[in-house]
């Protein structure tokens, strides 16, 4: 997920397509709810996961992480 993202805002349908994953299950139990626990992607409404409109981001940690391996 971390190398397929990029530094903007996306839903989980776009997460889904960017990953190559057909069911949504599998990607809120296994990329979505573990993320934000270990600070691999940011909520953009952080107080309330299950907002309509809930998307989701690399967090600065992550983006700092993937520039020094890609370079």
């Amino acid at each position: 997920m971390v190398t397929v993202m990029n530094n903007d805002y996306v839903d989980v349908p776009e997460m889904m397509k960017l990953c190559g994953i057909v069911r949504r299950k599998t990607m809120q139990d296994s990329y979505i709810s573990p993320a934000p626990t270990d600070g691999s992607i940011e909520r953009k409404y952080p107080a309330q996961p299950n907002h309509p409109k809930q998307m989701y981001r690399l967090s600065e940690k992550t983006k700092s992480w993937k520039k020094s391996v890609i370079e």
